[in-house]
């Protein structure tokens, strides 16, 4: 019988990173936000003319359609929960009094 190892470590999981600080990343929260609004706006774009070219009889297959609107719609939920944890930040910062 061999022993149990230890666990990894968070950071050794594939494909993560560390998070960089938003002062030195050169950009400021309004070009972040910017950013994300571009980055949902493509993706909803691109689902639609996915779903023009299926009506059409075009060759985008069903799936990637699928698969386009999933992502438009999940860009979409998660900038508007980014948003409202920002209005709460917000609110809870006018309530503290000074």
């Amino acid at each position: 019988m061999t022993p149990i190892g230890p666990i990894p470590g968070i950071s050794s999981v594939a494909g993560t990173r560390a998070a960089e600080p938003v002062a030195g990343s050169g950009e400021d929260f309004a070009g972040k936000v910017a950013n994300a609004l571009g980055s949902v706006s493509n993706a909803e774009r691109s689902a639609d003319l996915m779903a023009q070219d299926v009506a059409a009889g075009g060759d985008t297959p069903v799936h990637e359609l699928m698969v386009a609107t999933t992502k438009a719609t999940l860009s979409m939920e998660l900038l508007v929960q980014v948003r409202n944890k920002a209005v709460e930040a917000y609110q809870e910062i006018m309530r503290m009094q000074v």
